[in-house]
């Protein structure tokens, strides 16, 4: 069963000594650092410095424990401006991310570009519907600083996919858990970016990493994503 924690499935993507893959919005490099147990070249591009320097660390110490394969390179940059030449990478991925920037089509436009002929674009962003829901109960959810500018509809995501070139073929819905502990915060904490107790409980039960092997945990993460799936995670192949 796929880790709880992670959105991407390596089971989905091309990985191979002879990969190249880049992640757009990487973060604190949840995804690069699973990636890179298996052989090939890993590349982190995200704007936020603080992000950037978490993830050298997690990096540092995955290196030290002897769970890096790959080669891995992180970037400062900016996504819907990649600096990279055209048909550079055989994967592309891009989390949680699209729903923050203004213009979401000129990314999408650029993380295909840089993919080669074949090669898998992997997209998450929120699910319409446990989105929709939070935006209802809680203003503060959509309105704070560096917040999300739009819902995506299903259908609308997987056209916009194809529309610039990557033909989706596998959808998946992922972190269910994650809805309870949003919506924890919405309705009950009264200062947002503060979690109350109830919240703080969820969050240590969903973030302690040695929770991350609780299989009654992961069991209850899957099936509720059938229900309220907090993200909606698409793989579309470039046409040849």
């Amino acid at each position: 069963m796929l880790d709880r924690y992670q959105a991407i499935d390596p089971e989905r993507l091309d990985l191979g000594p002879d990969m190249r893959v880049l992640d757009v919005g990487c973060g604190t490099g949840r995804h690069i650092l699973e990636l890179s147990r298996f052989e090939g070249t890993y590349m982190g591009l995200d704007m936020a410095d603080d992000d950037l320097k978490r993830m050298r660390y997690l990096l540092t110490m995955a290196q030290r424990e002897g769970n890096v394969a790959g080669d891995v390179h992180i970037l400062q940059g900016d996504g819907a401006r990649l600096p990279f030449a055209d048909y550079e990478f055989d994967n592309v991925i891009c989390t949680e991310t699209l729903e923050h920037v203004d213009n979401d089509e000129a990314m999408l436009e650029d993380l295909v570009r840089v993919l080669k002929p074949g090669g898998v674009l992997c997209i998450s962003v929120p699910d319409e519907y446990s989105e929709r829901l939070l935006w209802r109960l809680s203003p503060r959810y959509r309105t704070a600083p560096g917040g999300h500018v739009r819902i995506y509809r299903r259908k609308q995501i997987k056209s916009m996919l194809k529309e610039h070139g990557a033909v989706p073929y596998t959808v998946q819905y992922r972190h269910s858990a994650e809805s309870v502990r949003w919506l924890a915060h919405s309705v009950i904490d009264k200062e947002w970016g503060k979690p109350g107790r109830v919240t703080k409980g969820i969050r240590w039960l969903l973030d302690t990493p040695s929770h991350r092997n609780w299989r009654s945990l992961a069991w209850l993460d899957a099936a509720f994503n059938h229900v309220l799936p907090k993200s909606i995670v698409l793989y579309g192949r470039k046409a040849s």
